[in-house]
């Protein structure tokens, strides 16, 4: 499974002219069909997407891959953006996951899940991440996030601090534009689809970031 764009032409772009890199080899990826239609949880009230990942095929080791846009999180059945509400509400609100699962519509059993794995990750997030914005800009100091009193909101504020660099990174690249990256669409570009999931830490980091590639 890889993370790709959330614009279906980009993707289909990158596989046509090869530029997706196998997770597993150095081969790259080529169309390959389809995916099964998943149904994804929107929003608040929740409003139910149907959603078909495109597929693609490495030309070395024939392994078949998921491209699954940077709105989704992998082995999650809501998008990306309403867990990242959940992890702010219980980092920096302090709610407890029956509140937020009250806010946003979801079962209570499905938020502290949730919320366990990021905590479980906190520190290797914050590891991960404090990397990427050590590295990726001259002016990087300029994002670093002030020290909190929690590993997880510690992890969440340099979550944030990554997606600062990412908007700079492109305003660098087109004077005038302005960009707001949130900070969960920006880790998923950088780390893959495994960020809200129980493995991926450190093993299965995405080797190819989304968008962009020095960051």
């Amino acid at each position: 499974m890889l993370t790709v764009s959330h614009d279906p032409t980009a993707v289909e772009s990158s596989l046509l002219g090869r530029e997706l890199i196998c997770p597993l080899c150095p081969g790259v990826l080529k169309p390959w069909g389809f995916g099964t239609q998943r149904t994804i949880r929107c929003g608040t009230p929740v409003k139910n997407q149907r959603f078909t990942p495109r597929r693609g095929r490495c030309n070395e080791c024939a392994t078949t891959h998921i491209l699954l846009p940077a709105l989704f999180a992998a082995r999650r059945a809501d998008e990306a953006a309403v867990i990242a509400h959940a992890v702010e509400l219980n980092i920096a609100a302090g709610l407890g996951f029956q509140k937020i699962a009250a806010n946003l519509d979801r079962p209570a059993t499905t938020v502290r899940d949730w919320l366990r794995v990021v905590k479980a990750k906190a520190t290797d997030m914050l590891s991960a991440f404090a990397a990427r914005v050590h590295r990726a800009t001259a002016e990087a100091l300029g994002f670093w996030p002030a020290p909190a009193d929690t590993v997880g909101a510690n992890a969440l504020g340099m979550l944030m601090a990554h997606a600062r660099v990412l908007a700079h990174v492109h305003q660098l690249r087109a004077p005038g534009a302005v960009l707001n990256v949130t900070w969960h669409h920006g880790a998923l570009m950088a780390h893959g689809p495994w960020l809200f999931s129980t493995v991926g830490w450190p093993d299965r980091v995405q080797h190819q970031p989304a968008l962009p590639p020095e960051v």
